[in-house]
C-alpha cells in the first residue's frame, strides 16, 4: 500500500507533522516565517488549530525507550534482594548499597532526557523526514 499525505492525498508525502506525526508532502507544509520556527516541520491542519506544543502522553509515546530503561534500572534496584532471599542466598544488605548509588546517578540523566527532549523543537529538519 502506498503512503499518502495526510491532507491533500498526494502520492509523494516527504515529510512528517512534529505535532500531530501524521505524513504530509511538501505543499502541505507551514512555511517556517508563519510557524515561527524554521527547523520545525508543521502542517497546515495543526496551524489552523494553533497547536505549537505537544501534549505529555505524546511525550510518553516517543519516549518509550527510555521509560522502558528506567523500569529496567527500577526491576534492577528493587527486586534483586526479595529474589535472592527467596532463593536461600544470604548477602550482606551493605553489599547493595552501591548498587543503588549506581542506579539512582544513573537515572537522572534519563529523567532529564524524558523532560527535556521533546518540549523543544528538533534542530534540523532531518528529525522530521520519513524514513
Amino acid at each position: 500500500m502506498e503512503s499518502q499525505c495526510a491532507i491533500c492525498g498526494s502520492k509523494f508525502p516527504t515529510k512528517q507533522c512534529y505535532f500531530c506525526q501524521r505524513k504530509i508532502c511538501t505543499s502541505c507544509i507551514v512555511p517556517g516565517d508563519v510557524a515561527g520556527n524554521y527547523s520545525t516541520t508543521k502542517c497546515i491542519t495543526c496551524d489552523r488549530r494553533k497547536i505549537n506544543k505537544i501534549s505529555i502522553l505524546s511525550v510518553l509515546r516517543r519516549n518509550k525507550f527510555i521509560l522502558g530503561v528506567l523500569g529496567g534500572f527500577w526491576i534492577y534496584t528493587v527486586f534483586p534482594l526479595p529474589f535472592l532471599q527467596m532463593f536461600g542466598i544470604k548477602i550482606d544488605p551493605t553489599s547493595f548499597q552501591p548498587i543503588f548509588i549506581a542506579t539512582a546517578v544513573m537515572t537522572i540523566p534519563f529523567v532529564f532526557m524524558l523532560f527535556a527532549w521533546q518540549k523543544r523543537s528538533p534542530t534540523s529538519s532531518d528529525s522530521t523526514q520519513v524514513q
